[in-house]
């Protein structure tokens, strides 16, 4: 599978580069597209190792509690975030925990394995600098926003709450490589790049589906995983069905449409993805996120 998207990756960039103007051709935007080409998976970040311990053994099924607990007293990073995570709004029992080992047994080890994906995601930014990184926090901002509403929405197709918000988390990482790419050039030659805005555009939309199947094959996560990331906007729709793919479509509209950026027209989004789910329970289930939103 990582072939395949390399593969799609690097279609995508010969496309992009044929339809370059003459101002867009700078020696930056060569170097930077030759780069992304070359090898989109050396630009790939690795998490640090203790979250890939916790990583791996999060997704063990057969983990029990005290190693969980362990896993995560191992970075003070990791604790810091999950007793925030237990002491979220979604899993609050109206008491605080305090303890790793009481938060850990709040969420589970699926929601340990969020919390180690949100603490990955967080050692993703980078700096790009100037007009760029405003651009990778509005990116962050949209991931954490939407994970909660994929969540929300998850039972409407017949997922786990749980694992639709990693694979929301996730959805958009494909981006920051990009990003990670130019952080580089503009490292290398000690200023900002000449890359121009439309440019980055044009790689943000085209590419960032492939980059983030490849991204989460390499950090291990799994072949649907990396299926449902590189199809996301179903454009076109996947040969195969895919729930995961359904759900990170709609929950990327209702995060845009909670932001006031569209309209909420669910009909629509079905129709738009060929989504299979049930369209009247995943607008209740929307509109109950939105009102648990407003009351918070």
């Amino acid at each position: 599978m990582i072939d395949q998207l390399t593969a799609e990756v690097a279609s995508r960039i010969d496309a992009i580069s044929a339809s370059l103007t003459s101002q867009e051709r700078t020696d930056d935007t060569v170097r930077f597209l030759r780069d992304m080409k070359a090898s989109p998976a050396a630009s790939i970040k690795q998490a640090p190792q203790a979250a890939q311990r916790a990583l791996a053994k999060t997704r063990n099924p057969d983990i029990g509690m005290a190693e969980l607990v362990r896993v995560v007293e191992e970075d003070p990073t990791l604790g810091q975030a999950l007793l925030r995570y237990a002491n979220s709004a979604y899993y609050s029992t109206g008491s605080t925990v305090v303890s790793l080992r009481h938060a850990a047994q709040r969420v589970g080890a699926s929601g340990v394995h969020n919390v180690v994906l949100g603490v990955m995601l967080e050692g993703m930014l980078c700096r790009p600098g100037g007009e760029y990184q405003k651009m990778v926090i509005q990116v962050r901002d949209h991931l954490v926003r939407t994970a909660p509403i994929a969540r929300a929405i998850g039972r409407g197709f017949g997922l786990i709450p749980d694992e639709c918000f990693s694979l929301a988390l996730l959805h958009d990482a494909g981006k920051l490589i990009v990003f990670d790419v130019i952080g580089a050039l503009r490292h290398e030659t000690r200023r900002d790049v000449n890359v121009q805005k439309s440019v980055v555009s044009r790689v943000l939309k085209e590419l960032h589906e492939p980059l983030g199947g490849i991204a989460v094959l390499h950090w291990g996560l799994g072949d649907s995983v990396a299926a449902a990331i590189s199809t996301h906007h179903r454009n076109p729709v996947p040969t195969e069905a895919n729930r995961m793919s359904e759900v990170l479509f709609i929950a990327e509209r209702a995060e845009h449409s909670l932001s006031g950026v569209i309209p909420r027209e669910v009909a629509a989004w079905w129709e738009q993805g060929a989504i299979s789910g049930d369209a009247a329970r995943v607008e209740e289930l929307i509109s109950a996120y939105s009102e648990s939103e407003l009351a918070a």
